[in-house]
């Protein structure tokens, strides 16, 4: 698209006639004038008085024109500086089948759950670059980090139990995400690892996991998923359980305070989205997403322009001056 930077200087434009119509007209000396026989047919003189003015015109203009600095804009380019990069590690070990949730008022399990909550807070970090691990009996990097938010919130639904086994290697996801960030230039590195168990697979422990933690710039929030408490039918009738033994919210709350971040508990769906609001509170969604819009300056055409008609009046008045002198009649 063809625009102007500084439209506004073409407001100038006027500007010598306006000078011109304002400033007192000198008076006019007497004219000598040549016998006819030294006369060229030439145009009268209102003529000849107008084309006098066409190339200071036309020089004028151009030299306005490169002045407001003409340039031709391409398509914008999404830009976004600060926007935080997140890094989801999901389990996908089988007790995240565990059916103790509600969703829609229905039962369903952790990992249902888990799917659509984390879905829509995917999709509405706009401005934001977000990836997925997904682990079990090990980590893997299922979606790497990316700005399409509607393919990782996709990804994330799909993503079932046995993917990646049936354990649960969290040390292991943990060092994933803090290894895929060694080489990411964000200043804003974070991580949320929803888990609903303890380290039971995988080769780096409890200990080395916190240790990683605490000596990398990665913020991680741990989220505990899984209700306190759940009615199964036995032999002798109804009894309560917990369901939630095998989470390990002592070292899900030290991975987050050793990191910068915060361990969250969640009980149920509506805990879960309380959750992300706060994490949406706690990391603000970047603000609205910035353009870069590549451009390529045209000003040097006009400008180019202008002096060559510059150069071409006066090659044009120092022919007339030579004219004059030669036409002159002798003493």
């Amino acid at each position: 698209m063809f625009t102007f930077a500084l439209p506004w200087i073409l407001a100038l434009w006027p500007l010598p006639f306006i000078v011109r119509k304002l400033l007192p007209r000198s008076p006019q000396a007497a004219l000598w004038l040549p016998q006819q026989d030294y006369l060229v047919p030439t145009a009268s003189s209102g003529q000849k008085r107008r084309w006098s003015w066409l190339l200071p015109i036309l020089i004028w203009s151009l030299l306005i024109s490169a002045a407001a600095q003409p340039r031709w804009l391409d398509e914008p380019i999404p830009l976004n500086p600060e926007a935080r990069e997140i890094m989801i590690a999901l389990d996908l070990s089988g007790s995240m089948e565990m059916d103790d949730m509600t969703l829609n008022g229905r039962r369903a399990t952790r990992l249902e759950a888990a799917h659509k909550i984390l879905a829509d807070f995917i999709r509405r970090r706009s401005g934001d670059r977000i990836g997925l691990i997904v682990y079990a009996d090990d980590a893997y990097v299922y979606v790497p980090i990316t700005s399409d938010l509607n393919t990782v919130a996709t990804l994330a639904e799909e993503a079932s139990i046995g993917l990646a086994g049936q354990r649960t290697a969290l040390g292991d996801a943990i060092g994933l995400a803090i290894k895929y960030f060694e080489d990411r230039p964000s200043d804003n590195k974070v991580v949320l690892m929803l888990t609903d168990g303890m380290i039971n697979a995988g080769v780096i422990d409890a200990n080395a996991a916190i240790h990683l933690a605490a000596n990398h710039d990665v913020k991680i929030h741990t989220i505990g998923i899984g209700s306190d408490e759940m009615v199964v039918q036995g032999l002798f009738g109804e009894r309560r359980i917990n369901p939630s033994t095998d989470l390990d919210e002592q070292f899900l709350t030290t991975i987050a305070q050793v990191s910068g971040g915060r361990y969250f508990r969640g009980r149920s769906t509506e805990e879960m989205e309380e959750i992300y609001q706060i994490i949406d509170e706690i990391e603000p969604i970047a603000a609205a997403e910035q353009y870069f819009r590549p451009f390529q300056s045209l000003a040097a055409f006009p400008l180019a322009a202008a002096l060559f008609f510059a150069f071409l009046q006066l090659l044009l008045g120092l022919r007339l001056g030579s004219l004059r002198t030669v036409r002159r009649p002798y003493d």
